[in-house]
């Protein structure tokens, strides 16, 4: 076979026409390297070989046997099962099942040797194994491909199995060295003690030792944290030749603004305000995440720059990711600057979008934000939960001017250190745990199915008791009943709540299927108070001040990520009265351990910094803040959480970045993706 390019489509490779071709694109594999770089998700090891016997003490295991006797024996509905009848090098024999499958009376031929794989199933004191795995034996087990060995398990779609895969690779496996360019130079692979990428390719589709292929992981992880740690140098060093105006404190106008507020800094919010007013006195644009919990106060740092920005003359603009919360943001920065008469506008939908004043704070959504005439004097742009808008989105007014705003983003979604070090290694991190003194504690309890209608009971009595002055939030994860999720749905159940639990409180309905402007009106009232129980789904996850909701009760809590749930939590204890937030599982769930450990795990750990890590180990980056809109790299192999393999990708991505006469382009090309 003459050595193919990478580049090459995948039916280069005999055997492979069109239709299977189609079939692998499905799995996103077009060339030779996509095949080459589909990589095991996980192995099995079947390179211990076992005697028949056994089997009597374990339920799975692999085994080599030589062919006795075939037979195909009809059934009643007119399905066929085949028998086999096996024996092993020791005598020791046994049958061998399979359904629907005649024609191998036809592959199995009495003598021949086989590999077996499989489970044994019990039947009184016989035993079988079902329709196990199996391969020739060659008569050397170092040149079996797919059982006798360590075999990798690949993500499939119809028509394209595991076995299949590894076939396809097969012609390719002598040539995988040669096939694949080293693109890390030799000087840092023997400085890092790293594997040939070549040679870990191969030992990925067929590796010879456990030890061996861990090695091999680890390069491949190492190469695609590199990746991250190259852009990340790259963008670094392409932001420090930006330029943008400084923004000079007036400690005086500081000092005002502390002295306006009805309360003490807490010292994190105190650090985080020094980093920010230090960043942007300089003529390098900041670049800096403000990563706090729920209810830690960031707004008000945020308005401090703000208000330091106006006095220099220059705008700033708040983007929220949708229109209710930026007109919440409207009324709270309205609020906070007011008494130095700083005009604050906001851009959404049903306002017109054009700044009035040269020197104002501008809060509104991105989408109208881009239509709309930006001030050309910006130098300030604060994004309010990054991970809900688009990269390219929250690019744009970057990248809108010849003069480069500094530029702050705040979220309320506790992001744990292993995920910012990768996340945002570019940026710099403000990070506020604290509490301000005045906010209680929110009393959090895991409250059995069973006991669901005592705590409806329980809220029903403390509203009443307070002459409907307190508030109440339910959730729950689904607007409408699905035949697929057994999973309560907040149109049905408001209709129970309202006419059942709280026939005596005045109940409202929310939903993401509302209009942008039914849900602020809804909001609205509810902060007036017109009535005590707002019944909606996590559309109200974030952001959401109701200083008076005392109470959050979460159904099907174990349908939510703790991230969220803790986000959904945070919208109670906004004020100084005592508040409650009580988890409810399922009638099907109670009794489920790991639901119950999750949701008393996140009873007893009130900060988000905690529920986070809790969550992102056990569900992953993806699932815990969204991978498509946040901007997390999508890995094959690496963890966010190997915090040690990222920083030394990371010293390395410096060295090649500082390196003039280093092709970056060829590395990213060529290292593992």
């Amino acid at each position: 076979m003459t050595l193919p390019s990478l580049l090459e489509p995948i039916t280069h490779i005999k055997g492979v026409g069109l239709a299977q071709q189609k079939k692998f694109e499905k799995l996103n594999i077009y060339t030779l390297r996509d095949l080459l770089f589909h990589i095991p998700f996980r192995y099995r090891d079947t390179s211990e070989i076992l005697n028949i016997q056994d089997f009597k003490s374990i339920q799975e295991g692999t085994f080599l046997a030589q062919i006795v006797e075939t037979k195909n024996v009809y059934t009643r509905t007119r399905k066929v099962l085949t028998t086999v009848k096996v024996v092993d090098q020791f005598n020791s024999k046994l049958d061998i099942s399979f359904f629907n499958q005649s024609y191998l009376t036809k592959t199995f031929k009495v003598g021949e040797w086989y590999i077996f794989d499989g489970k044994i199933s019990e039947k009184g004191k016989t035993k079988n194994i079902y329709n196990p795995k199996y391969e020739k034996y060659t008569g050397d087990i170092s040149l079996q491909k797919h059982l006798g060995r360590i075999i990798g398990i690949y993500h499939e779609t119809e028509g394209i199995s595991s076995r299949y895969i590894r076939n396809t690779i097969l012609p390719l496996e002598k040539y995988i060295k040669k096939l694949i360019p080293e693109p890390i130079p030799k000087t840092l692979l023997k400085k890092e003690n790293l594997p040939l990428l070549g040679e870990c390719i191969e030992q990925i589709h067929f590796p010879n030792s456990q030890d061996i292929l861990l090695k091999a992981r680890e390069r491949l992880s190492f190469d695609e944290m590199l990746r991250i740690g190259i852009e990340m140098e790259k963008d670094r060093k392409e932001r420090s030749k930006l330029k943008s105006v400084k923004i000079v404190e007036d400690k005086e106008l500081t000092k005002d603004f502390l002295t306006s507020l009805p309360f003490t800094l807490t010292q994190d919010q105190q650090t985080s305000l020094k980093e920010i007013l230090e960043d942007i006195s300089k003529s390098k644009p900041m670049n800096r995440l403000l990563n706090g919990d729920v209810g830690s106060g960031k707004t008000v740092v945020a308005a401090l720059a703000i208000l330091q920005c106006i006095r220099n003359g220059y705008s700033s603009v708040i983007l929220a990711p949708t229109t209710v919360l930026a007109q919440q943001h409207f009324e709270t920065f309205k609020k906070l600057l007011k008494p130095f008469d700083i005009d604050v506008e906001i851009w959404i939908a049903t306002k017109k979008s054009k700044a009035k004043s040269p020197s104002s704070l501008i809060v509104g959504t991105h989408a109208v934000l881009f239509k709309s005439d930006i001030p050309d004097n910006l130098n300030l742009v604060i994004v309010d939960e990054q991970h809900r808008f688009g990269v390219e989105q929250r690019e744009k007014l970057l990248k809108g001017g010849s003069k480069i705003p500094h530029y702050l983003t705040m979220t309320a979604t506790p992001i744990p250190r292993s995920l910012t070090e990768v996340v945002f290694g570019n940026v710099e991190v403000s990070t506020i745990k604290q509490k301000p003194s005045m906010q209680k504690e929110i009393t959090t309890k895991y409250v059995p199915y069973k006991k669901r209608d005592d705590c409806f009971n329980w809220v029903n009595t403390k509203i009443l008791n307070s002459k409907h002055q307190e508030q109440a939030f339910i959730v729950y994860p689904l607007i409408e009943e699905s035949e697929i999720l057994d999973a309560k749905a907040v149109l049905t159940e408001y209709e129970n709540l309202k006419n059942i639990h709280f026939k005596d409180i005045k109940t409202e309905l929310l939903h993401g299927r509302l209009k942008e402007k039914e849900k602020g009106d809804i909001l609205d009232r509810f902060r007036k108070k017109e009535f005590n129980i707002l019944v909606s789904t996590s559309v109200i996850e974030v952001g959401i001040d109701i200083p008076d909701a005392t109470v959050m009760i979460i159904e099907d809590a174990h349908r939510f990520g703790l991230a969220q749930l803790h986000q959904l939590r945070g919208r109670v204890g906004r004020g100084e009265k005592e508040s409650f937030c009580f988890v409810i599982p399922s009638k099907n769930e109670e009794s489920n351990e790991s639901v119950i450990d999750r949701l008393k795990y996140f009873s007893t750990h009130p900060s988000g910094f905690d529920v986070a890590e809790y969550d992102l180990q056990r569900r992953g980056p993806g699932e815990v803040y969204g991978i498509k809109q946040s901007g997390i790299p999508q890995f094959k192999i690496a963890s966010l959480t190997d915090i040690d393999m990222f920083k030394r990708a990371k010293s390395v991505a410096k060295e090649l970045v500082k390196d003039d006469n280093i092709d970056l382009n060829y590395i990213l090309e060529n290292i593992f993706r």
